[in-house]
């Protein structure tokens, strides 16, 4: 194993230059499956550093899945399976999964919706780009172009390179007024070649509505701890396949650096197509976010496939995807099929607010209000439901999962709630097909619900419900 050198002077925190170092010695087989890595408080002593930073990259190694922490004295290297990485580079939704809120009842909290806080985005500043827009009118008065404008795209590129490691060209992306209405698109390129797509299960349901409104057969696969069946994949004889690897919804797995390796090399095998839905990517609480498959991604098998609308308001429907080349080449050719839905107004907008950093600075503000609520929410429900539930407090996304131990069904604790004024979903309307539950489980956002009223709306649940 090489010696770490610590550079105090890199922009980069020491955390993640340990964690930079143990995954280069992990992907190019320095390291084995099996070999144990130095114990915390060893390693801390031997390069000068505190043990919370040696245990920040150990813990961020885990969640890709490169290590495990066997004991809890010492952490192992985990089998990575062989693929060809990109090593000229360093590597570093809109899921719209909520339903509209219902009429039914008198909602006063809405635990079903992923939908921004109210408090979470600052109005004022995206008026004054929209106006300034308005200077360049000669620019608004066409339809815009057919894969969106060009100072956006460029703006997006810039983006996925730093915060996802995934590397594209401008002309790559296509932006669209949200994931459904891209994957439509991806439909009309899809379906010459293709008539079946692998789809998680649990998985994007709305996602799943586009591809059979397509005539596409839809194969659900289910999910295990680290993702997708492989076997049950391989099994399938699909060579499509619909996945979200980083935050999968609406379990919540991250997919580790194996799982990956091995999706891509199914991908590779079959000459098949992976759609990389990175759904709420950026809200990462502990650690840095994890890499996007697409990063990974050396043959050109990859549509990776992402939204701004959990960081800016979604009724600016802006989304996009990065077509790999083979993909792209047919697009092009029909380029005049494709008109642009996105308003160039906000197009426009955005690409100036992404240049002069907001976007990032707004990605900041939201992960730490949305952190502080998944904190609030998990000690109310521990506090006020007690043993009645289990709930894994999350180190990521928008929602935690709650699993009832009741003999209510989903329906009848949905329906329970809604009477006590609390919007709810069960994660069976996320299954491709109805599914045996031991005990119901609920998906609850927090994004929208103020933090002081998440307590109240928690007790309302208790009151519905035991």
């Amino acid at each position: 194993m090489n010696l770490i050198v610590m550079d105090s002077t890199k922009e980069e925190p020491l955390y993640i230059q340990v964690y930079q170092h143990y995954k280069a010695e992990i992907e190019q087989n320095r390291l084995q499956e099996g070999e144990k890595l130095p114990s915390i408080r060893d390693l801390a002593n031997s390069i000068s550093v505190s043990k919370t930073t040696v245990e920040k990259a150990y813990q961020q190694l885990v969640s890709e899945g490169y290590i495990e922490n066997c004991d809890r004295s010492r952490y192992t290297v985990n089998r990575v399976e062989s693929i060809p990485f990109k090593l000229s580079h360093t590597m570093i939704d809109d899921h719209d999964t909520a339903e509209p809120s219902s009429s039914e009842g008198d909602s006063i909290y809405d635990f079903s919706s992923g939908e921004m806080d109210i408090e979470g985005y600052d109005f004022s500043l995206w008026k004054r780009y929209i106006s300034r827009v308005f200077l360049n009118k000669e620019r608004l008065i066409g339809y815009g172009h057919n894969k969106g404008e060009e100072e956006l795209r460029k703006e997006i590129a810039k983006y996925i390179k730093k915060s996802r490691g995934v590397y594209a060209r401008s002309e790559q992306i296509i932006i669209g007024p949200g994931v459904q209405s891209l994957l439509n698109t991806l439909c009309s390129i899809l379906k010459l070649e293709h008539s079946s797509i692998a789809f998680e299960d649990p998985g994007f349901k709305h996602g799943r509505r586009v591809f059979a409104d397509n005539s596409f057969t839809i194969l659900p696969i289910k999910m295990k701890q680290d993702g997708i069946d492989i076997e049950e994949l391989m099994d399938s004889k699909t060579k499509l396949l619909y996945l979200s690897p980083s935050h999968q919804f609406p379990t919540g797995y991250i997919m580790p650096i194996g799982k990956r390796n091995g999706i891509l090399n199914w991908a590779k095998k079959v000459n098949g197509i992976i759609i990389e839905d990175d759904y709420d990517s950026e809200f990462r609480y502990f650690g840095r976010p994890i890499p996007a498959l697409k990063g990974l991604d050396s043959e050109g098998n990859v549509v990776y496939l992402s939204s701004f609308s959990k960081i800016i308001p979604p009724s600016i429907r802006m989304s996009y995807m990065v077509l790999p080349e083979r993909l792209l080449e047919f697009y092009q050719r029909n380029l005049s099929l494709y008109n642009q839905g996105a308003s160039t107004l906000e197009q426009l907008a955005l690409a100036k607010f992404m240049e002069d950093g907001h976007l990032e600075k707004q990605i900041r503000r939201l992960r730490k209000l949305y952190s502080e609520k998944s904190l609030i929410l998990f000690a109310a429900i521990k506090d006020i439901m007690g043993n009645h539930v289990e709930a894994k407090n999350t180190e990521s996304g928008l929602h935690m999962i709650l699993t009832v131990k009741s003999e209510l069904t989903s329906k009848e604790l949905v329906q329970r709630a809604l009477a006590k004024g609390c919007q709810v979903a069960p994660i069976q309307d996320y299954y491709w097909e109805i599914t045996d539950e031991k005990h119901p489980q609920i998906i609850l956002y927090f994004s929208r619900i103020p933090a002081d009223k998440i307590r109240e709306g928690i007790q309302l649940l208790k009151d519905a419900w035991f």
